[in-house]
C-alpha cells in the first residue's frame, strides 16, 4: 500500500489496493471514516521563547521537548514522592493491610501508565492523553461539522478538568507548605500567614514560568525536590528510631476523603499526570539521536523506566507504615526531638519544589493574541499562578473541598480514566484496520472479480526457468505457515485474556469500588 493510498494521519484509504499482487495472503485496509485531526494548538503556542535550556523547540506543544532518560525517569518518581507519601506516617492501619494495598496501588500504577502507552501506540496519538480521550468520547459517524463540533466540545471540557486538577493540586501544594513552614517562625516575628504565603510564593515565581520540561528550572527544582524528599525520609527514620516521631498535622486539614481507614492517601501516593507527555519526550529524544541502538536500548524503554520508578518509590514508602503501624510516644525533653523541625521544613521544601513540574503541563487560557504579544510575561502561567496564591488562602473548610475534588480528580484519572478508555476503544469503537485476504478471487465475488480486470495480467510461469507452475503459490495452503498462524492466534489471545482481565478488574472492582466508597464517605454511612 504506497503512501498516497492511505493518509497516516487522516486515516482515509483509497480502494486501489496496490498490493494485491503481492504474495503475501494478507493486506492490511484502514478505516476510511476516521476523523482528520482538527487540533488547533495555538493557544499553546504563547511564549515559547524558553530559557535557552535546549535546541529544540515544541513537539505539537511548547512543554514537550526531547528529553533523556534520565529526566524522563525523574519526571516519572517525582509525582510518588510529594504529599501522599509525606502523609503515610499517620495511616492507622495493621501491616497486614497497609502493606498489601500499598504494593497493589503500585502494580495498578505500572499497569494504568502501560495502557495509556499502548493506547498511544494503537491509536497513533500524542503527545499526551488529550487526544486519546478526545478520540474516544467524540463520535466516530455523522457530519464532519457535527463530528468537529462534538470534538471541540470535549476538548475543552477534558482541557478544564486537566487544569482544575492541576491547580487544586498546586493550590494544595503551595498550602502545606505555607502551613509548615510559618508554624516553625519564632514566636517574636509577627506575620500573617497570607503574607508568609505570598513571600513563597515570590520565591517560586520565577520556576513556575517555565515553558518546557526541558527547562533547566524545572530539571533543577525536580531533582532538588527528590533531594529534599530523601533527607526527609532519613530524619523521619532517624526520629522514629529515637522515639521522636510525631504527627503531620496536614492531615487534619485535607478533608473528608483523606480521613478514615486512610486507604485513600496509599492510593493517592501512586497517581500521576502527564505519562504520555514524557512517552512522547523520550520517543522525541530517541529519534533527535538519529541512532538505532538507542531506540532500541532499554535504558530509552518507557515501560523499564517506569517500572523502575515505581520500584524506587516503593523502597522510599514502604517503611513510613511501618513507622505508621509501630508509633511511638514522642517526649519533648530529649535530644532526639530537635530533628522535628528539620522534618517539617523539609517536607515543605519537597512540596514547594514540586510546584513547577505540576504547573509546566498545566494547559494555557486563551488569552488573546495581542495581549500575548504585547508583554514578554508568560499571562497564561502568571495568571494560573496568582489563582494557586488567592485559593492557598482561602478558609480552611473551602480548601477541604477542594482537596477532596482533588483525590476524586488524581484517584480518577490514575486509575479509573485509562481502563474506561481502554474498554470504549476496544470494545465499542470500530478498530483503525480491517485485515482481509488476498486470494484470488471467485465467480460469488464480484467486487474481486472486477476489481482483479482491472489489474495487469501476471507474467507467464513458462518464461521463468525456476518456475515450475502458471500459478502464483498460495500462502494460505501451506500446514507450516498455518501452523505457526494458529500458535500465534492462541498466544495472542491469551495474552489479550489477560489483559481484559487486568482491565476490568481497574474498572470495576477498584473504579467501581472507589466511587461507592467515596459516595457512602460523603453520605456519612462509614
Amino acid at each position: 500500500m504506497t503512501s498516497s493510498d492511505v493518509d497516516s494521519e487522516s486515516g482515509r484509504s483509497s480502494p486501489v489496493l496496490a498490493s494485491i499482487n503481492s504474495s503475501s495472503a494478507l493486506i492490511l485496509v484502514h478505516d476510511d471514516e476516521e476523523e482528520d485531526p482538527d487540533v488547533n494548538y495555538a493557544q499553546d503556542l504563547e511564549d515559547v521563547e524558553d530559557d535557552g535550556d535546549s535546541p529544540y523547540l515544541g513537539i505539537t506543544r511548547p512543554y514537550v521537548q526531547p528529553l533523556s532518560p534520565t529526566t524522563v525517569l525523574l519526571y516519572l518518581l517525582a509525582p510518588y514522592l510529594k504529599l501522599g507519601a509525606i502523609l503515610l506516617p499517620n495511616a492507622d492501619l495493621p501491616l497486614r493491610l497497609s502493606i498489601p494495598l500499598l504494593l497493589a496501588f503500585a502494580v495498578l500504577a505500572v499497569f494504568a501508565r502501560q495502557i495509556w502507552y499502548m493506547l498511544s501506540r494503537y491509536l497513533r496519538k500524542g503527545p499526551g492523553e488529550e487526544d486519546i480521550l478526545v478520540d474516544a468520547f467524540s463520535l466516530s459517524r455523522g457530519s464532519r461539522i457535527t463530528r468537529q463540533r462534538i470534538r471541540a466540545v470535549v476538548r475543552s471540557g477534558i482541557r478544564a478538568v486537566t487544569g482544575i486538577f492541576r491547580l487544586f493540586l498546586a493550590t494544595t501544594y503551595l498550602r502545606e507548605a505555607s502551613f509548615a513552614l510559618f508554624s516553625l517562625l519564632p514566636s517574636d516575628i509577627v506575620v500573617p500567614n497570607w503574607a508568609f504565603t505570598l513571600i513563597l510564593a515570590a520565591f517560586i515565581y520565577p520556576f513556575v514560568i517555565a515553558q518546557s520540561l526541558g527547562s533547566k528550572r524545572v530539571r533543577y527544582t525536580t531533582w532538588a525536590s527528590i533531594a529534599s524528599y530523601i533527607i526527609w525520609f532519613i530524619c523521619v527514620v532517624f526520629a522514629h528510631a529515637h522515639g521522636a516521631l510525631i504527627g503531620n498535622s496536614s492531615w487534619l486539614r485535607m478533608g473528608l476523603l483523606w480521613e478514615g481507614t486512610c486507604m485513600s492517601t496509599i492510593a493517592f501516593t501512586f497517581t500521576s499526570s502527564s505519562t504520555l507527555i514524557l512517552y512522547s519526550s523520550l520517543q522525541a529524544s530517541a529519534h533527535a539521536t538519529n541512532s538505532a541502538a538507542t531506540k532500541t536500548s532499554l535504558s530509552r524503554s518507557f515501560k523499564i523506566l517506569s517500572i523502575i520508578s515505581v520500584v524506587l518509590a516503593v523502597c522510599l514508602t514502604l517503611p513510613l507504615l511501618v513507622f505508621a503501624a509501630f508509633p511511638n510516644k514522642p517526649q519533648a525533653d530529649i535530644p532526639s526531638y530537635r530533628v522535628i523541625p528539620f522534618i517539617l521544613a523539609l517536607s515543605s521544601i519537597t512540596l514547594l519544589l514540586g510546584i513547577p513540574l505540576v504547573l509546566t503541563t498545566t494547559p494555557s487560557l486563551p488569552f488573546p493574541e495581542r495581549f500575548r504579544r504585547s508583554t514578554t510575561i508568560p499571562l497564561s502561567k502568571t495568571f494560573i499562578f496568582v489563582v494557586v496564591v488567592l485559593l492557598s488562602n482561602v478558609p480552611i473548610y473551602v480548601s477541604r473541598v477542594y482537596n477532596d475534588v482533588l483525590i476524586v480528580c488524581a484517584l480518577v484519572g490514575t486509575y479509573f480514566l485509562p481502563a474506561l478508555v481502554h474498554i470504549c476503544t476496544h470494545f465499542f469503537k470500530r478498530p483503525l484496520s480491517i485485515i482481509m485476504p488476498t486470494l484470488p478471487s471467485t465467480p460469488n465475488d464480484p467486487f474481486s472479480a472486477t476489481f482483479s480486470s482491472n489489474l495487469p495480467p501476471l507474467p507467464d510461469s513458462s518464461s521463468c526457468p525456476m518456475s515450475s507452475t502458471s500459478t502464483p503459490p498460495n500462502s494460505a495452503n501451506d500446514p507450516l505457515l498455518q501452523r505457526k498462524e494458529l500458535m500465534l492466534q492462541r498466544k495472542q489471545f491469551g495474552r489479550r485474556v489477560i489483559w481484559d482481565i487486568g482491565v476490568w478488574t481497574l474498572l470495576l472492582p477498584v473504579g467501581g469500588g472507589g466511587f461507592v466508597w467515596a459516595i457512602g464517605r460523603i453520605a456519612g454511612r462509614w
